[in-house]
């Protein structure tokens, strides 16, 4: 079925011209997106296809470029279209305004302080930069009960290497208030950053973020290379 043998009260373009945007499934939005549908299917059955497929719109927008490059249907031209769409809304979110330039454990964990307070669970997120520090993506990965979580390396690089970082950030919370890192902590840290070396995205820390306090990995054990501001546990002045 091709969109033109649908009536137009039926066509997602029409009935948003027509002042009825609100009606618009997600299968509708993602069709007028693109605009065509593929061998056999129209892009609205095409879009509702994906969207089983993936479980949801939620399903498809927590995956990345490569993901829905490699997905039925969608290819280069279509991903990069969802992506674009993807990325505006992001901008939109922060007004304008320049991702932050993260260099530093300090700037780390000032942005961090302000990103995790309030939270009664542990998370356990990513932050991934470009060369120059710049804010790329900041994901959460992992959500725990009261004082546990977890991650793998995999896991991790995987959304690292998503997103084109050259560099990528951990951090967690501790509900209690009390950065100090366990012994989990620590041989976690050690794995990531192995497997940071073997793929060639360095960790550039492991922040762990406590009530008005953090604890940087980086800063605590003088890891090599700039932003290294303090070997304690701080909070930004």
């Amino acid at each position: 079925m091709k969109m033109s043998d649908l009536s137009p009260d039926q066509r997602p373009r029409e009935r948003l011209l027509a002042g009825r945007g609100e009606e618009l499934s997600d299968a509708d939005l993602l069709a007028l997106l693109w605009g065509t549908g593929r061998r056999g299917l129209s892009a609205v059955e095409a879009a509702q296809e994906l969207l089983t497929r993936c479980g949801g719109l939620a399903g498809i927008l927590v995956q990345g470029l490569g993901d829905w490059t490699a997905l039925p249907g969608i290819g280069p031209a279509r991903a990069c279209q969802l992506w674009a769409a993807q990325e505006l809304c992001r901008r939109s979110r922060r007004g304008g305004q320049t991702p932050p330039r993260i260099n530093s454990p300090r700037a780390c964990g000032a942005y961090l302080l302000s990103r995790c307070h309030g939270w009664t669970e542990e998370r356990f997120g990513l932050l991934a930069l470009n060369s120059k520090g710049d804010l790329l993506a900041d994901r959460i990965l992992s959500q725990g009960t009261s004082n546990a979580t977890l991650i793998s390396p995999r896991e991790f690089y995987r959304e690292a290497l998503r997103y084109g970082a050259s560099t990528a950030v951990a951090f967690h919370n501790h509900p209690s208030g009390d950065p100090t890192p366990s012994r989990e902590d620590i041989l976690l840290t050690r794995r990531l950053r192995s497997a940071g070396e073997a793929l060639g995205v360095p960790l550039g820390d492991h922040l762990i973020v406590g009530r008005d306090r953090f604890h940087s990995f980086r800063a605590a054990e003088g890891w090599d290379g700039v932003g290294v501001v303090s070997r304690t546990c701080s909070s930004p002045p």
